[in-house]
């Protein structure tokens, strides 16, 4: 019986290890074809899609978040146009802001799901609609903040640990695989390939996460717990760190939240937590691409989230979780409000595309 479950757990182990190797080599796989379809969509971007200032580029990052669910791919895209010179740093600043705006229409979404299952309609969206308040809330002050580092060059000239090795020696066994797909597809093709690798390739990392079962971690006893802000910030910070996904260490907020495990000030702190450590992802992929303007662009963004958060979580939490409160209780309180706050989610970077 022993022999057979340390069997079981070695397989298991060898599936994870599986998994995240895979994850890891599709992630280096999507930025070498996003690499290369980036240079043929300059000029589509500039000429037909007349993304040409940063408003342009926060929109088209916020929709691309909210059209395929996740912000880590669009957040990877900007990187990758921004090296092939089809936008700007400051455009790739604002189109990474723009994936962190939609990222959390995904959480929005499994919370829908969850109400329609039979549970609390409100209770299940919480979640949803915090994440985009909170989210909204920072962003609007990270885009003015990063633009001004950017332009004073405040942080620049970064480097992070070489893997020009790692990818050198990838693409010598990838290039059989990718040299075909680069000589059939046109470079919008390769790109788009590119960023649905990227989300699957995440998918896979996230499965090869162990599994957390919520009465062996004492999760299920959150209510009898005290938590002060800046604990749960942190745990946010790091689980998000560690999924690599804010759309997972969000999403698992809303069976937590519809049980009544969590409580709204217990999840205000977190949200602003996995909303820095959500960029590690892309942080990897600058490293990769090798730009130093991508390595700063995103050390700016989440400089910039943490400047911004740890003043709201340490000195003025009350009035903040306060505000955002009364917001959550006007959008909730009637299906009028909620449809005016879904068309804001999705009129706004309309509007910005279209400046």
């Amino acid at each position: 019986m022993i022999k057979r479950m340390n069997r079981n757990r070695a397989r298991s182990i060898g599936k994870k290890l599986s998994l995240a190797l895979g994850g890891l080599v599709l992630f280096i796989l999507s930025l070498n074809l996003m690499k290369e379809g980036a240079s043929d969509l300059a000029p589509l971007i500039q000429d037909h899609l007349s993304i040409n200032n940063v408003a342009n580029s926060l929109g088209l990052g916020w929709l691309m978040a909210c059209l395929i669910l996740s912000g880590s791919p669009v957040a990877v895209a900007a990187v990758a146009l921004m090296s092939a010179n089809a936008i700007s740093p400051a455009q790739s600043f604002t189109m990474i802001t723009g994936s962190r705006l939609g990222a959390s229409f995904i959480v929005l979404l499994i919370g829908f799901v969850y109400a329609i299952q039979g549970h609390e309609r409100w209770n299940a969206m919480t979640a949803g609609v915090l994440s985009l308040i909170l989210t909204g809330s920072i962003q609007l002050l990270v885009v003015p903040l990063g633009l001004l580092m950017l332009n004073q060059q405040w942080i620049s000239d970064l480097s992070l640990p070489n893997f020009g090795g790692l990818v050198t020696g990838f693409n010598t066994i990838s290039d059989p695989l990718t040299g075909p797909l680069i000589a059939l597809l046109p470079g919008w093709a390769l790109f788009l390939a590119g960023i649905g690798l990227v989300a699957l390739s995440l998918r896979l990392v996230d499965q090869a996460i162990p599994d957390i079962q919520l009465k062996k971690t004492g999760l299920s006893q959150i209510p009898r717990l005290v938590y002060r802000p800046e604990v749960m910030f942190l745990l946010g910070l790091a689980i998000t760190l560690v999924t690599m996904s804010v759309s997972i260490s969000i999403g698992i907020l809303v069976p937590l939240s519809a049980r009544g495990y969590m409580r709204r000030e217990n999840i205000i702190p977190y949200i602003l937590g996995a909303n820095i450590s959500t960029l590690v992802d892309t942080l990897f992929a600058a490293a990769l691409v090798g730009d130093p303007r991508a390595i700063s662009v995103v050390c700016i963004h989440i400089v910039c989230g943490i400047v911004i958060s740890l003043p709201l979580i340490l000195l003025a939490y009350h009035p903040y979780e306060r505000a955002v409160s009364k917001a959550l209780s006007w959008i909730t309180r009637r299906r009028r409000n909620f449809g005016i706050f879904l068309a804001i989610i999705f009129v706004v970077p309309l509007v910005f595309v279209l400046l």
